[in-house]
């Protein structure tokens, strides 16, 4: 009898000890068996070291199409090719207007604009946009009606190219643009007065409502609004100047205050100041440059703190070409092509869930894992779609996700979300096996299917140069859903 009671207490202790087993392996991530009993495929993905031309986003090449006394250096697709090949999609123009400080732009530059538009887009490129009046402290820029004549000539040729305008840097006032030493009184000694206002409502109307015009220092866009607190989720990407002004820092690391960007200075202040950065520019651009590497540069030039302040302000884009000092210290100690790699968005594949049949005209889904290594997330429209690529014939079917704003659909800075990607299949798609794709391609219908305007995943393997997509290398079995009726008679 003990004997009996004894074995029945065993087999219960490993019925239990089974149960215990099989929940400890489907809670260790052993998935594969379940997916394939379900009909799903897992699929993992391979990082890429890789630095690339990706959109609106890395280090940018400046030029100045008008310079000094007006001479025309137009921009070229050579110089443009040149830097998509070192990893660069994106060019800064400084358009110097002093020869028309006391005149209406002659048709002439109007021209000149529209085909520098013209041969970026051509080249796969974006501009961030800068006009000014002067390029150096003491010497003058124009009047505040001159001013507002300018931008209303510029505004027509600006909407029409707004394609490749990543956004607009706000210009026009002050030395170099850059808001500061004004002539005109176009800006006060303690911030922002009507003449700034007023400009800086002529820039946001120019521009359609998707653009951003950057602004020099923090403390100008708080001005400008009324509103010393960051952008939230629930007030970005609206039409409004606090969803709409973002930042540019033309003296990044350059001291302990960055020269004038963080003021009042004092340290409380300065750490505000960047907190209000680390969250507005979650939504917004970040762009500028450094500019100083003497002995009060120092300190904070080195890799360690570069990247630390890269990071914590979301930058998306810096100059190329200056301060050069600065930037051969980060290719001395190392950081250059990480910063290269990082700048703006970098959206890596971890691994997905696919589906291995589905049905025309039925929904389909899928389960995607990205992480951003960048320091930012786009900060312009973006598109989302999921392609099915017919395996024998090649057609093609692109399927927008109906996922809201892309641009905070997807994962934000050391962030990673599993996004579920739902489509309704087109009724009439033909059976067989099809591909399965990713496409994050620019809204404006002239760059919709151009790869250069397209998102690359910084992954091994995916991306495809001639079309733009990203290949989750998977394929799914389509069925015809057509059934006939059943007549009961």
């Amino acid at each position: 009898m003990h004997v009996v009671s004894r074995l029945r207490h065993s087999a219960r202790r490993m019925t239990i000890f089974l149960i215990l087993l099989g929940l400890l392996l489907a809670a260790s991530g052993v998935l594969g068996n379940h997916a394939a009993a379900s009909g799903q495929q897992i699929i993992t993905y391979r990082a890429s070291a890789e630095n690339f031309p990706n959109p609106e986003r890395g280090f940018y090449i400046q030029r100045a199409p008008i310079w000094r006394n007006g001479e025309r250096i137009p921009l070229t697709r050579s110089d443009l090719l040149r830097a998509r090949s070192q990893g660069m999609s994106m060019v800064r123009t400084y358009y110097l207007l002093e020869p028309y400080r006391n005149q209406p732009l002659p048709q002439s530059v109007i021209d000149y604009l529209q085909a520098d538009c013209a041969t970026a887009r051509e080249a796969g490129v974006k501009i961030v946009l800068r006009f000014a009046y002067n390029f150096g402290i003491g010497e003058p820029d124009a009047p505040l009606e001159r001013v507002l004549q300018h931008i209303d000539q510029l505004t027509p040729v600006i909407r029409s190219n707004v394609d490749v305008i990543a956004f607009m840097e706000a210009g026009f006032i002050g030395a170099w643009g850059e808001w500061h030493n004004s002539t005109n009184n176009l800006i006060g000694a303690s911030g922002v007065n009507t003449n700034t206002r007023t400009i800086t409502n002529r820039l946001l109307a120019a521009l359609p409502p998707e653009r951003a015009v950057a602004v020099r220092t923090p403390r100008y866009k708080q001005q400008l609004t009324g509103d010393e607190t960051p952008l939230t989720a629930q007030e970005a990407y609206r039409n409004t100047p606090k969803a709409r002004l973002g930042a540019h820092n033309d003296c990044l690391l350059a001291s302990r205050n960055d020269w004038g960007t963080y003021w009042p200075s004092d340290d409380e202040s300065i750490a505000r100041q960047k907190r209000f950065l680390q969250q507005d520019n979650l939504f917004l651009p970040q762009g500028g440059e450094t500019c100083n590497d003497n002995e009060e540069a120092q300190p904070y030039i080195g890799c360690a703190n570069a990247l630390n302040e890269l990071a914590m302000m979301r930058w998306s884009t810096i100059n190329s070409g200056y301060h050069p000092g600065v930037l051969q210290r980060w290719r001395d100690e190392g950081c250059y092509d990480d910063i290269a790699r990082r700048l703006g968005y970098r959206f890596r594949l971890i691994d997905a869930i696919i589906p291995r049949s589905a049905t025309s005209g039925a929904p389909f889904s899928i389960s995607v894992r990205m992480t951003n290594d960048g320091f930012a997330r786009p900060y312009n429209p973006r598109g989302l779609e999921l392609v099915l690529r017919h395996t024998v014939n090649g057609a093609v079917t692109r399927i927008p996700v109906g996922s809201g704003e892309t641009r905070l659909f997807l994962p934000g800075p050391s962030e990673t979300k599993m996004l579920t990607l739902t489509v309704q299949l087109p009724t009439r798609l033909a059976t067989g096996d099809y591909e399965v794709l990713l496409n994050l391609p620019d809204p404006a219908p002239a760059l919709n299917t151009r790869p250069e305007y397209s998102i690359r995943l910084a992954n091994e393997g995916v991306w495809e140069p001639s079309t733009g997509y990203n290949r989750l290398l998977a394929t799914v079995r389509v069925s015809n859903g057509v059934f006939l009726p059943v007549i009961v008679r």
